[in-house]
């Protein structure tokens, strides 16, 4: 030999990572979702790898896939080299992250009002953990499977692709600074007919909660479609304190707010439930970090004012 070596006999990279997938996840749609493309494409980029090499890999029963023996071996080969190149690429570029770190969004009224005041606890009872949190108030930044977990309220839940924990379920109740009760002289339900067009408050990350609270309680002749609009419902409730309007809000998360008597619960009304889940990919395996946060997730919610919370696949 020259010193130089033979050259790498490589089969098609793109072909090879669609079949890794694939095998890792049993599934042509759970690789082609975690790959971010259609299933068609998965398809076609095994069809490449198994021309390329020469052998069948996958066995095809109906809709779902079974590995062959061949594939099988070559899978367990492949999956260990590409994770030592990923890894490898990211202690390079510094977007390496091990078991420790944890990537969590969230909606901002629940992270800025229930989570973020107790992650104090998190932190010293599990710091290994490198905890990122994100939040966003927009549904469309939520579901795209590039973070290891999230978290949403039951009006923003996907069809399917997560595996859900109930955290947090929590009633929704009309809320207005004493000032503003005061001056409607807002005593029952139907003073809410007094409230002027621009005093219901509104979310835009919760555009038919309104709505949907009126039908619940029954309330009619209340048109809530004119109000100023908020980006989320922190601020509805925020501005409600500061007595511009009524505003919605899970109980317990105004709990504060009342018991200083910045806001009030002008009457009782209804029993619209709001509840909060932890969604995880269901084709993703459960690393670490993830698993640990989601246990103190579930004892935080269990010891919490809220009802205990539950393990789901689905809400009701």
């Amino acid at each position: 030999m020259d010193g130089t070596g033979a050259p790498l006999q490589l089969p098609p990279l793109n072909a090879l990572r669609s079949f890794e997938a694939a095998g890792r996840l049993g599934s042509i749609r759970a690789a082609a979702a975690e790959l971010v493309v259609t299933p068609g494409a998965v398809s076609r980029q095994i069809r490449v790898l198994e021309s390329w090499l020469g052998v069948p890999l996958f066995r095809h029963e109906g809709r779902t896939i079974q590995l062959t023996e061949v594939g099988a071996r070559y899978l367990e080969a492949a999956s260990q080299h590409l994770s030592s190149i990923a890894k490898a690429t990211g202690q390079v570029t510094g977007r390496w992250r091990g078991d420790e770190a944890l990537q969590l969004r969230s909606f901002t009224l629940f992270a800025s009002n229930w989570l973020v005041p107790r992650l104090a606890r998190f932190h010293r009872s599990q710091p290994w953990v490198e905890l990122e949190l994100a939040t966003s108030s927009r549904p469309e930044d939520f579901g795209n499977f590039d973070v290891d977990a999230e978290i949403r309220p039951n009006s923003h839940l996907p069809g399917e692709g997560f595996d859900l924990d109930l955290i947090v379920s929590d009633v929704i109740v009309l809320v207005c600074s004493p000032e503003f009760k005061a001056e409607y002289h807002l005593d029952e339900p139907d003073d809410l007919r007094k409230v002027p067009g621009d005093g219901y408050l509104r979310s835009v990350a919760s555009p038919q909660l309104w709505q949907n609270w009126l039908r619940s309680t029954e309330i009619t002749g209340v048109d809530a479609t004119r109000g100023p609009r908020y980006t989320d419902t922190t601020l509805t409730y925020r501005a409600a304190a500061s007595g511009q309007g009524v505003a919605l809000a899970p109980r317990s998360f105004v709990e504060p707010e009342i018991a200083t008597g910045t806001l009030v619960i002008p009457f009782e009304a209804g029993g619209q439930q709001l509840d909060f889940y932890l969604l995880h990919p269901s084709h993703r395996p459960r690393r670490r970090a993830f698993s640990v946060f989601r246990n103190w997730l579930l004892s935080e919610a269990n010891t919490s004012m809220t009802r205990p919370a539950a393990t789901a696949r689905r809400p009701a």
